[in-house]
């Protein structure tokens, strides 16, 4: 049986206890609204706000894996257009050379075959010397890369191990200098033979070696001279027009006196022109293939986001649609709770009509 008391209205405690709930629903409906998200804080779900913490990680790594891709393929992309260049210079420097072993042509001609073969090699080397990529030179032979022969890593997805890079092979960032270019055994093996006649005989043809560095500061770290068979002395030249010895030449002038003097060596000459073509065009294709693959990483990384954004989105963002009629609800809730509230504070006053 109900009883009217004065001290005690449970009725007031009631129409409060619902207030408060439904103040408490509005609030929590009105912060997923203004946020956008069901998850505020771990007491909304802290199952849930755990696994979306450590999807978000997983999202930001894969923005920056995106990103380091993208950097990777424009540094592919900067060292594919110098090659390209380097490519046309030595068709042309070929197309001379191949005027040259044409017995044809005078000495005023093979002079100015040389000078412009000359020139267009001392422009490979300038190239080659100058293009860098944030601060790594990617062609002049001088990068980690190249020198240790560990190639250029490109993370490209969230996780440590080696499944997650990819290695662009060290070949790429090779010397790709004139004297580089015409080596056609190993570089780093003294004595190595670059130029010489294919006969064997002693001639005023240019005999080239290479040896490992210890007078001269080349670019690629190397030591270059040139035998005149001729006079049988041995003249040291560096890349530069640094004189280790007499004469003052530098090595690409050696090179173009000894080869544009006749048909018959600059016909040798061809032969190492197409070698370094090839070098060109077997870095080209390489570089080619990699920019592929890196593409296609960015697409994967693209659909691994994409996936994890959707199930972080099923799990931490809120339902508009949802929250906007609990929102309702719980308004309507509030309104009719603190106007019952008001009732319920004015039932004690009944005792008075007792007395």
């Amino acid at each position: 049986m109900a009883s009217i008391t004065i001290n005690t209205n449970l009725a007031s405690l009631t129409a409060q206890h619902n207030l408060s709930i439904a103040t408490s629903g509005m609030n929590t409906a009105m912060e997923r609204l203004t946020t956008g998200y069901r998850i505020n804080s771990g007491k909304d779900d802290a199952a849930g706000s755990a696994v979306s913490t450590l999807m978000e990680a997983q999202i930001s790594g894969y923005d920056v894996a995106e990103a380091n891709a993208t950097m990777g393929l424009s540094l592919l992309d900067t060292a594919e257009g110098v090659l390209d260049i380097v490519g046309d210079y030595l068709q042309r420097i070929r197309d001379l050379t191949e005027q040259a072993a044409n017995g044809t042509y005078g000495t005023a001609s093979m002079t100015a075959i040389k000078t412009e073969v000359q020139q267009r090699m001392s422009e490979i080397n300038r190239l080659c010397t100058v293009i860098d990529f944030n601060g790594i030179q990617l062609l002049d032979g001088t990068s980690t890369a190249a020198k240790t022969e560990s190639g250029i890593n490109l993370q490209v997805s969230n996780n440590s191990g080696k499944n997650n890079i990819i290695n662009l092979k060290y070949t790429i960032f090779q010397a790709a200098t004139i004297t580089a270019l015409f080596m056609t055994n190993n570089a780093h093996q003294s004595g190595t033979s670059w130029y010489a006649r294919s006969d064997g005989k002693d001639t005023t043809a240019l005999q080239a070696r290479v040896t490992a560095s210890e007078l001269t500061s080349s670019v690629d770290n190397r030591k270059y001279d040139y035998r005149n068979y001729e006079n049988l002395t041995t003249k040291n030249y560096d890349e530069y027009d640094k004189k280790v010895g007499a004469p003052n030449q530098n090595c690409l002038t050696a090179i173009c006196d000894a080869v544009y003097t006749d048909d018959a060596t600059a016909r040798e000459f061809l032969s190492f022109i197409d070698d370094a073509i090839e070098n060109v065009s077997n870095r080209t294709a390489l570089i080619g293939a990699y920019m592929n693959r890196v593409e296609s990483a960015v697409d994967a990384i693209s659909v691994q986001k994409e996936n994890i954004v959707s199930a972080n989105s099923a799990i931490k963002d809120a339902d508009v649609a949802t929250e906007s009629s609990n929102y309702i609800k719980y308004q309507i809730l509030q309104q009719s709770s603190a106007t019952l509230l008001a009732t319920a504070n004015q039932t004690p006053s009944i005792a008075l009509n007792l007395i």
